[in-house]
């Protein structure tokens, strides 16, 4: 299901107290005139439209409403700014015309007010008591207005950069930015009351992935898509350690499926962190120190030649170039290696930054709970603006940094992360594999282990834009409590949004498809 891409073009984004001049005319903000941001629809409108999307709409749109493709995006910047002075009328009709794209028209009108509900709420205007009408001629008299009435443009940051816009009511060009309020995004960002009652649009494929003869899949945290499609696994040697075995951990699948090699036989102790860099070159991460191996972050080729080493093995220190429990890797864009270190709750937590060739940079983190601090720093990912994402596991909470460790803000609503990945859209995905009731004990330190009350366990994806969860694929397993994890703990996603979760307790990499 998608919109034409013939989607008319509106007035930019201005900013506060502008005006916009049009055909001689000036078109200026009303206290009295009911628009986007007067409350419109309602919560339950919104969640029921979430749902219709989920099962209508995203296939094309995409999950999180960035678009797919040739069908474009339906919330943020060049969204807002298309639609920016129109009605809520105009986006109704042209909904409704030509969505879903296979059968326009074919949902009731009620059923599009719903979908429209979901695509205001996505885009952070605020709900209302009543449900948004399915009359056109009553949604005519809403306009929709990007900018939050009243705010101040100082009060706004960029996202993306300024893009020109061709008018259509009025056959002039203007540049614009984006721009979205802190409250805004803040609002957008907050947990949603029920954190696990986000529509699952997905397929689950737990026998995707075929292995040679003779061999079974371990417990990973550890799987990757390559440039070319193909999926990179790294398991516990057909275990949940590899210390003793001869099997080779790091395994190469075609999109098919189909096993295609295997190496790293004998260099490991536990396969923990994984990563595939723009080059395709393989990172791997050995959290567990022990028989002179492990405490490594170790970077191949596709054909397993060591091409850099970080740490030294079976150390067991933390210093500026040995590890003693790291967790993940992450390389940036230019080449710059983030290593996230702390297995453990409340001993060392730290994130090392080191250059393209593994020297050291600096390191930021203290042990704890309050802002900016770390506990259990066991995932890393980096979104489109280079921001760091520092999946906190013990605080339940991703920790957003800039690249020399300044924090950025705190979200809690993608529940305790064990796993995070951001795709090239923006589009977040969380594997949580821990969030159970155990209650803390006083004075027992590991008592409380994944004390998350209320948080289910299973993967939720969202923007990392605007920090909104827009779908939720639980873990099957039906009793967490007793135990410390089940479902996804690694996480990737291709570029056509298939998802690929690895388990720990299940033993398994399962596969999820829209």
């Amino acid at each position: 299901m998608r919109l034409l891409n013939t989607l008319m073009s509106a007035t930019a984004i201005a900013v506060a107290g502008a005006a916009i001049v049009l055909g001689g005319g000036a078109l200026r903000a009303q206290d009295s005139e009911k628009t986007t941001w007067s409350g419109i629809y309602s919560e339950a409108q919104a969640a029921r439209g979430a749902t219709a999307y989920a099962e209508n709409c995203s296939a094309c749109h995409g999950v999180t409403l960035s678009g797919t493709g040739e069908a474009p995006g339906l919330a943020g910047g060049e969204f807002l700014s298309n639609w920016n002075g129109l009605t809520v009328g105009d986006l109704f009709d042209r909904v409704r015309t030509t969505m879903p794209f296979d059968r326009p028209g074919a949902l009731s009108r009620e059923v599009y007010a719903d979908i429209i509900a979901n695509i205001l709420k996505f885009n952070g205007f605020p709900a209302g008591q009543a449900d948004l009408s399915g009359r056109s001629e009553m949604l005519a008299t809403i306009k929709i207005v990007a900018q939050k009435p009243g705010a101040a443009a100082a009060n706004f940051a960029p996202w993306p950069q300024p893009i020109e816009h061709q008018v259509s009511r009025g056959a002039m060009l203007l540049k614009a930015s984006y721009i979205i309020s802190p409250t805004l995004m803040q609002a957008m960002a907050a947990p949603a009351a029920d954190p696990n009652g986000y529509p699952n649009p997905y397929k689950t494929d737990t026998s995707f992935f075929k292995l040679p003869a003779g061999r079974t899949m371990g417990s990973s945290s550890s799987v990757a898509v390559d440039s070319k499609g193909n999926i990179w696994i790294a398991d516990r040697c057909g275990v949940n350690s590899c210390s003793d075995s001869p099997l080779d951990p790091i395994m190469q699948f075609d999109a098919r499926g189909n096993f295609i090699k295997a190496f790293g036989g004998g260099m490991f102790n536990f396969p923990h962190g994984f990563y595939i860099d723009a080059r395709d070159n393989i990172w791997v991460v050995d959290e567990r120190v022990d028989g002179g191996k492990g405490g490594t972050v170790t970077k191949m080729d596709q054909n397993g030649k060591v091409l850099l080493t970080i740490g030294k093995a079976g150390t067991g220190t933390s210093t500026h170039d040995t590890f003693s429990e790291p967790n993940a890797v992450l390389v940036a864009p230019n080449g710059t290696i983030f290593v996230s270190e702390g297995h453990t709750n409340d001993k060392i937590s730290r994130v090392v930054k080191y250059d393209a060739n593994g020297k050291y940079i600096k390191e930021w983190g203290t042990t704890g709970g309050g802002a900016g601090q770390l506990n259990v720093p066991h995932t890393l990912a980096m979104d489109s603006k280079g921001r760091l994402f520092v999946g906190d596991r013990w605080n339940n909470r991703i920790q957003i940094y800039d690249q020399d460790g300044k924090l950025l803000d705190s979200w809690k609503q993608f529940g305790r992360p064990s796993g995070v990945y951001i795709d090239a859209k923006d589009n977040l995905y969380v594997a949580d594999s821990e969030s159970r009731t155990n209650p803390v004990i006083a004075g027992d330190r590991r008592s409380g282990y994944g004390h998350n009350p209320g948080w289910k366990r299973g993967i939720r994806v969202g923007s990392a834009r605007t920090g909104q969860v827009v779908a939720f694929i639980p873990d099957t397993e039906p009793n967490p409590d007793r135990g410390a994890t089940s479902g996804a703990e690694g996480i990737w996603a291709d570029k056509n949004g298939v998802i690929y979760g690895a388990q720990v307790q299940q033993k398994a990499v399962v596969r999820y498809t829209k």
